[in-house]
């Protein structure tokens, strides 16, 4: 199956206040429930999924302190599914290494080095 993507945007979801009144053991649970409720409410759709790199950062600090908010990529495809990135991982599968510029060897830099010394006497 082929998805189109009808919409893509990008939001913070901030979590406290709504988390302050939680009990401490229950908070990262909590922080993902409310991503699915932000997301249902701004979206108009049910079937969410999330990301496992959301889900890791939520809960990278354990169970009793998730982030204060968290940024995120949303796509939205032609049949209603809804997919949550974090924005960083969407940056970091784009990347292509091939891209990087080619350094110069040491003896060349050393080389540039000298000749930059002849050219100041």
């Amino acid at each position: 199956m082929s998805y189109e993507t009808v919409l893509e945007r990008v939001y913070t979801i901030p979590f406290y206040p709504k988390l302050n009144s939680i009990p401490r053991n229950k908070r990262a649970p909590r922080a993902m429930r409310l991503i699915r409720e932000f997301i249902a409410r701004h979206l108009k759709s049910d079937d969410i999924i999330i990301d496992q790199a959301v889900n890791e950062l939520i809960w990278k600090r354990g169970i009793q302190k998730p982030p204060r908010k968290i940024t995120v990529r949303v796509v939205k495809s032609d049949d209603d599914v809804v997919e949550v990135y974090l924005v960083d991982a969407s940056l970091v599968k784009e990347f292509d290494s091939t891209q990087l510029p080619i350094s110069k060897d040491s003896s060349e830099i050393e080389m540039d080095e000298e000749e930059f010394d002849e050219e100041e006497d």
